[in-house]
Order: C-alpha cells, then structure tokens, then sequence
C-alpha cells in the first residue's frame, strides 16, 4: 500500500482518539492529583529548573495554560496533543528505517497505532506528566539517529543533538538513551567507528550546552535535583530485592500491554528474531537495555513501573515491525483491542459503576485517591474571605500544591511551614514561611500540634476544622489553625551537624492559645462548622 493511503488513515486514527480522550475527560471532570498541581505552581513562574526536575514539564503546562485556560482540562490538554505527535513521529521513523522492505508502510502504521494505543498513553494523555514531554523527544532522538546514520549530515547529527538535550530538559532519564545507543555499538561491530567520528560527540555537546542552563539552576541550588533523584532511587537499600523486581515486570504488563509484553519477552528468549536485522537491532537496543537497566535497579533498590515508560516508543516500533513482518496482524489487532478496552475501563469508570448501580468506597475507586481536593479548596476558599489579611499555609507538599490550585484566589502568596529548615521540596526552596514570618497565616493540616504551634507562632487561634464526606469509608478531616507572626529562628548548624538540623532555636515565648467559637462556619453559624457538602455521587 503507498504511503499516501496509509499517512491518512493514521492521521484521522489519531483524530478519533484525541477526540474521545478529550470528550471523555471533560465528562470525567477528574481533579488534579498532586503532582500535577505542583507542575502547575512550577508554571506560575517559568525557570530553568526545580527542586525535582529539569522545566521542560513547567513550559509545556505554561504554553497549555495560556491557550486552553487554567480548568483542569485546560492543564493537561498538552498532553492530549504531545502523544499523538510522538506516534506521528514514530511512524515517520518506521517509515525512514524500513524504507526499502515491502510492507514498511504496515509496519509504520502498526508501530504508530500501537504506541498511541498503549495503557500508558492512555492513562498519561488524561495527564499531565513529564513523560508526555520526554517521550516526544525520545522518538525525534531516535529519528534524527536514523536520519544521521543513513544520511551522515552534519546537519542530522545537530538536530539529534538538540532533541538529546530537549529530551534532558524534560527529565534526567534521557540518559538511558546513552546507554541505548552503546548496546546499539555493541549489536553493530562495524559502526564503532562512530567512536572515531567527531559528529557524535559534536550531537553530545549540543545536548550538553541545551541543558546547560538547568546545570547551572542547579548548581545554585546546591545540586538538590541530584540529591532528590538519589533519594527517590534509595540506592543505599541492602542489596537484592527480588519480590521488588518481580513487582517491577509485573507493573511492565499493565504499563506495556499483557499481549505486547508478553511479544517482547519472547523476543528475548529467541533474539534470532531480531538479531539477524540490522534495522529491529537498532529498534531492539533502545529498547531491551533501558529496560534491563531498571530491572536490575528494582533489584539492587526500587523502580517504579513508569519509569521505563520511554523504552516503549522503540519497543511498540519493534513489537509492530516483528510481527507484520511474520503475519501476525491478528495479534495486534488483539493488543489493539485489548488497550481500547482498557481506556475505556479507565476513562467510564464512573458512568459503568453507576450503570450498575454499585457504590464506590475510597479503595474501590480508581479516582479515590485524588477526589476531594476540589471540595477542600473551596472551603477553605471561604475561610480565607474570612481572614482576607491571613495568608494559606501547610507544611505538607502534596496538600500546599493542590491547595495552591484548588483555593484560588485566595491562595496567592501561600507559604510553607517549614520548622526544621530541611529543603526537601520546591516549596521548601521558593515558598519557606521564614522568608516571611510576620503576620496572619491560616494554616490547613492533617499532622501538628497545638503545642508545636504554640512554640512556633505569637498568636494561635485555632478554627473549626473541615471534615469532607467522600465516601462511606472515608471522610477526612483537616485542621485549621489562625496564626500570627512566626517567631523561630533558622536552625544554626554547628560543624559536622547536618543539614536540616535544629541545634539553635529562640526561646518559646508566650503564646496566645485561643480557643474556637462555638460555631464559626464561614457561611452559615447556625449549622455545624466542621460539616461540608453532602457525600459525592460517582463521577
């Protein structure tokens, strides 16, 4: 079939997914998990870098805000347009690296299809993460490496450069894309001579000068992105976790697909599949290595099953390209079904649950975990119009993130409680109440005592607390605390003290403990003040 025929097939494919997806999330009206809130706070203020990562995720919700508004939707439609692109470019990539076999345009269009369809494009295009960033510039990566060493242009070798360095301003993991290409030298005797070539390393150097400005954020930052990646790995656990790495492979079937991870593991145990192509070789190696590299690090430690999530752009090009060569068709299709059945799961939880009448509980909701944050906002909202002097305060990151989001207006110019002086999140870095400690703070929590406030603040006054009615088995409560002038001092850390520490503190001086009204509910005294909406339907 020509390639003409089948580019529009494609394109209108990816139409009729972005079209559901967007349809189905604006029914879903899901609320921002924390993650997401905080990538929004990261694009109030555009920088080169933050706590946890490089800014590419921060411009792209920026960009996304500006068009489609500050709506939920509005945040992640980024998403919903990054992957469906990074298919195209797959296809464009197939096209170029099979040009000369017969069914290239099967295997361009199966490769492409069956990226857009997988569990986790799926479940990342009602998001917005920094995968959906990263993978797009892993794709053009792959395509100007194909692109360069078919064509050996200086011109390609930059260009692949500048997406190496795109790919690591969206996330540290592009590294792993080094390690792709070294076991690609390995499979590929007769291009080490790459190593001679200077038009690799001149690629390498672009990466490094694009990514230049974030190394030095982070220099000024004492390296605290470095220190949270180590963190999160827990490279200092006792060595050899295997129920860790099982848990690992395990998590690859629901984020690869059962059927095609299933496919690609029995591509390794007869790799004379793919070893006998120079072309499923390349596919192969930016594939299997990432991939063997995270096993290994959720046995030496932890992975995360998503963390390898890029290794999937090669892998669905390579699962396609094997199995149209061989006439498998019918088991892609299957594994095409499959997927859309999946995202259908995902995106009707709430309409088939009600349409069966079954009551959900927070355990049972595949939401639940992100569901009332909407409702705490708003009453907190309330209670900032109250106090219109105080400023919102927490001392948890998650709770700041999605407060910051979810209690607007008011929450402009929030603050984080930050006692022991530990930089261990963004808003540790950018937000510290210690910046600025005088005056009124309305402090929302699930984790202080009246105690420690009273050490820490001249007046504390505490308020009626939220209690949210979610669900049968959940209903939250959060404190809420009326402040005024935050008195400790930074910690002054003698020599050899670590950081964070809190060797030197001013004397607690008399405190104000002022006890709450009876009822002091916002909007109406007569009714109980802890007690919010009624409980939420599904959905």
């Amino acid at each position: 079939m020509s390639t003409a025929s089948r580019a529009p097939l494609l394109l209108l494919s990816l139409g009729l997914l972005v079209l559901w997806r967007l349809l189905a999330a604006w029914h879903g009206n899901i609320e921002l998990y924390a993650d997401e809130a905080q990538y929004w706070t990261w694009a109030l203020q555009p920088d080169w870098g933050y706590f946890s990562k490089p800014p590419m995720v921060a411009w792209a919700i920026w960009l996304s805000r500006t068009l489609f508004g500050d709506a939920e939707i509005g945040v992640r439609a980024i998403s919903l347009l990054l992957y469906p692109v990074t298919a195209w470019v797959l296809f464009l990539l197939v096209r170029r690296l099979f040009k000369t076999h017969p069914q290239r345009e099967d295997m361009a269009f199966w490769s492409a299809l069956t990226f857009a369809t997988l569990p986790l494009v799926s479940l990342g295009s009602w998001l917005i993460t920094t995968d959906a960033v990263l993978l797009l510039f892993w794709s053009l990566s792959l395509y100007f490496t194909v692109a360069a060493l078919e064509s050996g242009r200086w011109r390609d070798w930059l260009l692949l450069g500048c997406a190496l360095g795109a790919g690591f301003m969206s996330k540290y993991s592009m590294v792993f894309y080094g390690l792709g290409f070294l076991a690609w030298l390995l499979l590929m005797p007769r291009q080490r001579k790459l190593l001679r070539d200077p038009r690799p390393y001149a690629a390498a150097a672009v990466a490094l000068l694009l990514l230049a400005p974030n190394l030095i954020w982070n220099a000024r930052h004492d390296f605290v992105s470095v220190q949270h990646t180590a963190e999160i790995s827990q490279l200092d656990r006792g060595l050899f976790h295997p129920g860790a790495m099982l848990e690992f492979v395990l998590g690859q079937f629901l984020v690869f697909g059962p059927l095609l991870f299933a496919g690609l593991m029995l591509l390794v145990l007869r790799p004379r599949t793919w070893l006998d192509d120079e072309r499923l070789r390349l596919l192969a190696a930016f594939t299997l290595a990432p991939l063997a590299a995270f096993m290994a690090l959720s046995l030496l430690s932890r992975a995360f099953a998503n963390w390898a999530a890029f290794a999937y752009v090669g892998g669905a090009a390579l699962i396609a390209a094997v199995w149209v060569a061989q006439g498998h068709r019918r088991w892609l299709i299957a594994a095409l079904a499959l997927h859309l059945a999946m995202a259908a799961a995902m995106y009707h939880a709430h309409d088939i649950t009600r349409a069966l009448d079954i009551q959900l509980t927070r355990k049972t909701d595949p939401y639940g975990r992100v569901t009332g944050y909407r409702e705490l906002g708003r009453e907190v909202a309330l209670r900032l119009q109250i106090h219109p002097e105080a400023r919102l305060l927490s001392n948890d990151r998650k709770l700041h993130a999605l407060l910051r989001y979810y209690a607007r207006p008011g929450s402009e110019g929030m603050r984080y409680l930050n006692p022991n002086g530990t930089r261990d999140n963004h808003y540790a870095l950018s937000a510290d109440l210690r910046d600025s400690p005088k005056g009124e703070f309305l402090l929302v929590s699930q984790g202080v005592e009246a105690r420690q406030l009273a050490a820490w603040f001249a007046q504390v006054t505490p308020q009626a607390p939220i209690r949210l009615n979610l669900y049968p088995d959940y209903q939250p409560e959060y404190q809420v605390w009326l402040l005024r002038d935050y008195r400790q001092v930074a910690p002054a850390c003698p020599q050899g003290v670590g950081r964070g520490c809190n060797a030197a503190q001013t004397p607690a001086a008399t405190t104000t403990l002022s006890l709450p009204a009876p009822s002091s509910h916002p909007k109406d005294a007569g009714r109980d003040a802890g007690a919010t909406n009624p409980p939420r339907s599904p959905g």
